[in-house]
């Protein structure tokens, strides 16, 4: 997968105009390359939107009204879930014992990797024509979190990609990602996802949106 290093030294937030931090990050994606087992599911399913929620078409129902109003429009929609694996948690570990500098921009680089991994599963995506939406997590807005251990069952990503969902609601590993991904007629669809989070004050946000 392709290593964004402005998206890292966002993560990271440092300068980008920082040769250090960039030298710091290009430094630790080299040490983490090799760790990284990255797999995941991806299914299509049906969806009925309201204005309340979302079922899916096994019957599973997600209630946000934030990724009702943001599926409005789709008849259909992708769920993802996504991994870096357990050796890129492992090799974060070990960077930070050793630096400490190190071990936030492991962190950063593998937040922008497994990030950069979904992008390029949504693109080789069969979509039927259908435009996609940006992708939509659970915690995102009003999406409570504990609607996790919905989707986990659905998208099978313990057996599948060796995904788990810890009491604590926390993936492991934890450089994954589980999303739902609306499908449309529309064109003008952006993955953007900072588009799909109303936290305007989130230090990671993208600029410009």
């Amino acid at each position: 997968m392709d290593f964004n290093r402005r998206e890292a030294l966002r993560y990271l937030r440092a300068d980008m105009r920082d040769e250090a931090s960039g030298v710091l990050v290009d430094t630790v994606y080299l040490k983490l390359r090799n760790e990284v087992q990255a797999r995941h599911v991806l299914q299509k399913h049906r969806v009925q939107v309201d204005a309340e929620g979302v079922t899916l078409d096994c019957g599973v129902r997600l209630t946000s009204r934030d990724l009702a109003r943001h599926l409005q429009g789709c008849g259909e929609a992708l769920l993802l879930g996504a991994t870096l694996g357990s050796r890129v948690d492992v090799a974060i570990r070990r960077l930070a014992l050793g630096s400490v500098a190190e071990g936030a921009a492991a962190q950063a680089v593998a937040a922008s990797l497994i990030e950069s991994y979904c992008d390029q599963v949504q693109a080789a995506a069969d979509t039927g024509g259908l435009a996609q939406r940006p992708r939509f997590s659970p915690g995102y807005g009003d999406w409570d979190l504990q609607e996790q251990r919905l989707l986990f069952p659905v998208l099978n990503c313990a057996k599948l990609i060796g995904l788990a969902l810890t009491d604590g609601l926390m993936m492991a590993p934890s450089k994954s990602v589980t999303a739902i991904i609306g499908l449309s007629e529309k064109t003008e669809c952006v993955w953007n996802r900072c588009m799909t989070c109303g936290n305007i004050n989130c230090p990671y946000r993208e600029n410009g949106v």
